[in-house]
């Protein structure tokens, strides 16, 4: 389990009586934007395929005396999707945030890609977004507000060697965002992404030490990220400072891409 234990900048109180949904929240980042929703005064809803890790987070932030419910589903199975929400429905009768964080890699090099692998990965990472984005829709247009922040990737952006499958999935992404952000948008709901260049988590610290120091001469600000950095850029976007961005790509990556 990977769970920050630094308090966060944000009032206390920012996302007081809101609802938010973290999919992909039993480690790295989605447990770092777990506990921040937390911290921010958020009713929060964890999601993973893992029963364990994801009760093993649960009991951590609960111990803390935060408002957290734990429920095992697996975002690339449409039934689990919609009884994601419908159990999050109800245990606190509303939706207000949904962070679609959920993602898994399956790294091979196009040409020795094998096809149930491509489907995997776009399964999970863009189907899966799709299906937790509609099933949020009519209970927050209902409500007549809503953040939907996707959490996508710089490789979307740049694209990487071995990695096919999933910069087309995470570019995927980005497109969902922009379509869906117009959409909803006159039903005052909003619609990010946020595109993470590369923070010190499980994946990234098997990267070889040589590799990594390659890595970060490319990165202006000349080192990794950390998951409450991507963290605090979801609870910006979920608070009312940012009532009028919408489709939008806000890029936590150091300057790596510009």
């Amino acid at each position: 389990m990977n769970v920050t234990t630094e308090r966060s900048a944000f009032r206390e109180d920012l996302l007081s009586g809101k609802t938010a949904i973290v999919t992909g929240a039993s480690r790295g980042i989605g447990a770092a934007i777990a506990q921040r929703l937390c911290e921010t005064g958020a009713n929060v809803v964890i999601c993973s395929r893992s029963a364990d890790t994801i009760a093993q987070v649960a009991d951590t932030l609960q111990d803390k005396g935060y408002t957290l419910h734990a429920i095992v589903a697996d975002i690339s199975q449409k039934a689990d999707v919609e009884a994601l929400i419908e159990k999050t429905i109800a245990q606190f009768s509303q939706i207000d945030i949904l962070v679609n964080n959920a993602g898994i890699t399956r790294d091979m090099l196009l040409m020795r890609l094998k096809d149930e692998d491509w489907d995997a990965v776009l399964q999970t990472n863009l189907t899966g977004t799709m299906y937790c984005t509609r099933a949020v829709l009519r209970p927050m247009i209902r409500q007549r507000s809503g953040r939907i922040i996707n959490i996508s990737s710089v490789i979307g952006l740049m694209g990487n060697v071995g990695q096919a499958s999933y910069a087309a999935a995470k570019a995927g992404i980005l497109g969902l965002t922009k379509a869906t952000a117009k959409e909803v948008g006159a039903r005052g709901i909003t619609v990010n992404a946020i595109a993470p260049g590369f923070i010190t988590t499980d994946m990234t610290a098997q990267i070889p030490e040589q590799s990594q120091e390659q890595l970060r001469e490319m990165i202006p600000l000349r080192g990794f990220g950390h998951p409450e950095d991507v963290a605090d850029a979801v609870c910006f976007l979920a608070s009312d400072a940012a009532s009028y961005i919408t489709g939008q790509t806000l890029q936590v990556d150091g300057g790596m891409v510009m």
